[in-house]
């Protein structure tokens, strides 16, 4: 048995290193992840699978639903209703991603709803 708490991160995903050789996590899989689901664990889930290990602040512009930066919505051009959310970084990186392949994926905040 191999875990550790503090260790590498893989650069592009930001996420722990995989594997003993490389000084890596230990992984909760997709098995795992179902059966704390099946008990009800939310709180472990969103602290095992996104805050302690990729979690990352994000603008959002709660009008159009785009990513901003620096508290700047490029798309509307003003910053009034940017707001920072938390999701993992791997969400983000998919978020990017899509951009560059020219869809581009909108965020419903729930408290921007009206």
């Amino acid at each position: 048995m191999h875990a550790r708490a503090r260790g590498p991160r893989a650069v592009l995903t930001r996420q722990p290193t995989e594997g003993r050789s490389r000084d890596g996590g230990l992984r909760l899989g997709e098995m795992e992840r179902d059966c704390l689901i099946a008990h009800g664990a939310s709180q472990l889930l969103l602290e095992r699978l996104m805050l302690s290990s990729d979690s990352f602040e994000l603008d959002v512009c709660q009008d159009c639903g785009f990513m901003g930066y620096n508290g700047w919505c490029v798309r509307c051009k003003n910053g009034n209703s940017v707001t920072k959310i938390t999701i993992p970084y791997a969400c983000k990186l998919l978020f990017q991603e899509l951009m560059a392949m020219n869809i581009a994926p909108r965020l419903v905040l729930e408290d921007a709803i009206k």
